[in-house]
């Protein structure tokens, strides 16, 4: 009895421990035997036949191999694998992933591709081991496909099909067609009640779905693997197609990565706290917490807790949209951060045209990487990236056409910010409105008035019109008229205008080569001389004040001599009527 039982527990260890052999497909470091021969081999693929009985041995032929080091592990004293046993199990793990090989998984998400092509492989294994099977003498060889008229094969029965691939890296093999692979758990889900036929590896897929095997997997080395793999039986009772054990760990990762994320929004507000000028990279821990959690819990779900059923088929593509999404979301963050740090470290002035042109560049550089992140993120999740970009393409197409508007202000901001035709705190003309240019956005500039109301103009308006930029001036133009009374003599009129054109000329903010002064009209009541000549000074404030200056030295001079200037008068002469025409006309 007591041998019995033992051979029970045996058989039983030797299924966990097969099991286990699936955990290390991407997590295996040991190296393969040196007797191994020729670990490079795959399958024959060049006919159905080739294909099926290799895919057959090859898993037969693993089983064998590891049932034997199971039988080891169990009858010895030791806790953990030996390097022997390390070495037998990457054998394995090279077997089974040229198994994998057989199917057509070409149109598996690359996201779920690695775990579910291991679980539908096992679902085949069981699959074909409970039908039957032609003698592999009946099947098509390379030789009879040659002259069959369809590629394909399909086993009696069945729709379970294996057909030549036509294009791609694997043009000419014959595969497990992806129409077979992607109905694989429906297959399963018809014929799991069926008995196994002799030799058949029996509950493979419930003990590989239901065991902690990935949890034995990574912990390996600290844990002697007999522990977890003799966990109470309630620990298996499922719920959602998930044992107690794996939602248990399921909290666990979420709780952690929950934690984690909380951890970094606390961490930013402290940061920016202590050091203000870092917000832009302090919200750079909010984006960047996701970026890391969410694979980590990816990796953790699939490869470790190995969460199957529809929990899998839902969490494994909302994680991965969230990871793409929320590195989309650091590179918009990273790229206002890289902006504002470059304007920082240049000096530049916040508001200016060059600092408004190095956001735009940044930008549209994150805009482009972020449309990249998200075309490849579609295609992580299975979402066509050809299917993508075209949608991205209309759905641009139909902004433009709503959008032209803001499309056009968007490229005369960036003309504007390339060719400088003014900049902040320049004083320009337009057609009907002149002012001091406060802000240059991406849509539109604002221009405060000399009344001071603030003015915003599209910029497609300003690159469209001529705008007069008066704060580019090397020489401020004066211009204007001094009006003299009739009655002041020509020598005085002469005297008067070259003194006024000696204070000019002395004046040292003056442009001495043109130098107007000239008695020009004799007005209705005044002799006008026109008074022309321009300043060279910086900017309004000056030109007001040297402007001041002449204005105060000519008043001064017309004092001193005599001259007087001229109100503007007007004489009216009043004739009289005879009254014997005033009668007449009445």
């Amino acid at each position: 009895m007591t041998k019995t039982k033992r051979s029970h527990s045996i058989l039983k260890h030797c299924l966990a421990a097969l099991l286990l052999t699936f955990c290390i497909i991407q997590l295996a470091s040991a190296s393969a035997s040196a007797d191994q021969a020729n670990p490079l081999q795959p399958i024959d693929t060049s006919s159905p036949r080739a294909t099926l009985q290799g895919f057959l041995e090859t898993m037969d032929a693993n089983y064998v191999k590891v049932y034997g080091l199971v039988q080891r592990y169990l009858a010895s004293t030791q806790n953990y694998l030996s390097p022997e046993d390390m070495a037998t199990m990457q054998e394995y793990l090279h077997g089974f992933m040229t198994a994998e090989r057989t199917l057509d998984l070409s149109e598996l998400p690359p996201s779920m591709v690695r775990e579910t092509a291991r679980r539908r492989t096992i679902k085949l294994k069981e699959i074909l081991d409970r039908i039957a099977i032609p003698p592999f003498a009946s099947i098509p060889d390379a030789q009879a496909m040659a002259t069959a008229e369809f590629k394909r094969w399909t086993i009696p029965g069945t729709d379970i099909r294996i057909v030549r691939i036509e294009q791609g890296p694997r043009a000419g093999e014959y595969l497990f067609s992806m129409e077979t692979v992607a109905h694989i758990p429906d297959f399963y889900e018809k014929i799991k009640g069926l008995p196994y036929k002799p030799g058949a590896s029996a509950g493979w897929y419930d003990f590989a779905t239901y065991s902690p095997l990935g949890v034995v997997w990574a912990t390996h080395r600290v844990l002697p693997p007999r522990w977890l793999l003799g966990l109470p039986q309630w620990t298996r009772a499922t719920l959602f197609d998930q044992p107690a054990w794996r939602w248990f760990g399921i909290a666990v990762v979420l709780g952690v990565g929950v934690a984690v994320i909380l951890l970094c929004h606390r961490l930013r507000h402290y940061w920016t706290e202590r050091v203000p000028s870092a917000e832009q990279w302090a919200n750079l821990l909010r984006p960047l917490s996701l970026v890391v959690v969410t694979p980590v819990v990816v990796l953790i779900l699939a490869e470790v807790l190995r969460v199957s059923g529809g929990i899998y088929q839902v969490s494994m593509p909302l994680l991965w949209t969230v990871f793409y999404l929320a590195l989309t979301w650091t590179v918009w963050v990273a790229g206002g951060a890289v902006a504002e740090s470059v304007i920082v470290h240049e000096k530049l002035r916040v508001s200016s045209i060059d600092s408004q042109l190095i956001r735009l560049v940044l930008r549209l550089l994150t805009v482009v990487l972020a449309i990249t992140i998200l075309v490849s993120g579609a295609d992580q999740i299975g979402l066509p990236a050809y299917s993508v970009l075209a949608g991205l393409g209309v759905g641009g197409l139909a902004v433009a056409l709503a959008a032209q508007q803001t499309l056009a202000n968007l490229l005369g901001s960036i003309i504007i910010m390339v060719e400088k035709p003014f900049a902040i705190g320049h004083w320009i003309k337009l057609k009907d409105m002149e002012g001091v240019v406060e802000d240059i956005g991406f849509r539109s500039t604002r221009i405060r008035t000399f009344y001071d109301s603030l003015v915003t103009i599209p910029s497609s308006q300003l690159v469209g019109g001529t705008v007069d930029n008066m704060q580019l001036r090397e020489y401020r133009q004066v211009k204007t008229v001094l009006s003299l009374t009739y009655d002041t003599p020509v020598e005085k009129i002469e005297g008067f205008t070259e003194g006024v054109r000696h204070i000019i000329q002395s004046h040292p903010d003056t442009r001495k080569d043109n130098i107007q002064v000239v008695l020009n009209e004799l007005s209705p009541s005044s002799l006008d001389i026109l008074l022309n000549f321009f300043l060279k000074v910086p900017d309004k404030l000056a030109e007001l004040t040297e402007r001041q200056r002449i204005l105060l030295d000519i008043l001064r001079l017309a004092e001193s001599i005599g001259v007087s200037f001229a109100f503007p008068t007007q004489t009216l002469h009043i004739g009289s009527v005879p009254s014997a025409g005033l009668r007449q006309a009445d």
